[in-house]
């Protein structure tokens, strides 16, 4: 006597184990798109934080399936990464803080945690160009409704969904120079250094020492570290 299994469950194995192989099946490196920007502060406090004293330099790698932003300080006891799945939507927050260290993940099509995102966004291509670290950039006129700044982004080199983890998702090129606003942070970032990297595929997995916390616990712990004393 034989057994069959149903049509749609055999159809639902397949879909579920090709799944897991195509995780599964990432090559050890990727070429990336590596952008290291400088990190201006637009004010001389976060709280009671001298920004003064903060991280100046952000790391961010643009690849086929992740973008992956990075930025480092406190002679490496501090690092916040923010690492976009273009695959699934979804971006992932990871901070180390004084050797405590923990992760977020987020829903598909969800902002980043931590990033504020403005009321409103309206973006205009102007057409006008400017050279920055090498990169032929677009200025791009941005009105949030409480203020007006000029943006730039550049089309020098083809990425996926560059600007996941940014409020400007419907900017379609990687940006050059831009402003963001992490909890009290308020930060123009802009490009020092442009060059193509093979890197290891491990940097966009989650280390197995971080532990999950809610978005609200990660957005609250963010936050403390630019209010205490």
């Amino acid at each position: 006597m034989s057994i069959r299994i149903p049509g749609f469950l055999l159809f639902l194995s397949v879909i579920v184990l090709s799944s897991c192989r195509r995780s599964a099946d990432l090559p050890e490196t990727m070429e990336a798109h590596y952008l290291k920007y400088r990190v201006t502060y637009l004010e001389e406090r976060a709280g009671r934080i001298p920004t003064g004293i903060l991280p100046d330099h952000m790391d961010t790698y643009y690849t086929r399936h992740f973008v992956l932003s990075r930025i480092e300080g406190f002679l490496n006891q501090f690092s916040l990464t923010q690492i976009a799945d273009l695959r699934q939507k979804k971006v992932t927050t990871l901070l180390n803080y004084f050797g405590h260290k923990i992760y977020y993940e987020g829903r598909e099509g969800e902002p980043p945690a931590g990033i504020v995102e403005p009321g409103q966004l309206h973006c205009k291509f102007t057409g006008d160009t400017l050279t920055i670290a090498g990169l032929k950039s677009e200025r791009i006129e941005v009105d949030t409704g409480a203020e007006k700044f000029d943006i730039y982004c550049t089309r020098d080199f083809n990425a996926r969904k560059p600007n996941m983890a940014t409020p400007y998702q419907c900017v379609e090129h990687a940006l050059s120079d831009f402003r963001i606003q992490l909890s009290l942070l308020k930060m123009r970032l802009t490009c020092l250094e442009y060059m193509t990297k093979t890197v290891q595929s491990g940097i966009f997995s989650i280390p197995e020492d971080y532990s999950p916390v809610t978005r609200q616990a990660m957005e609250e712990i963010i936050n403390s570290l630019f209010t205490k004393e």
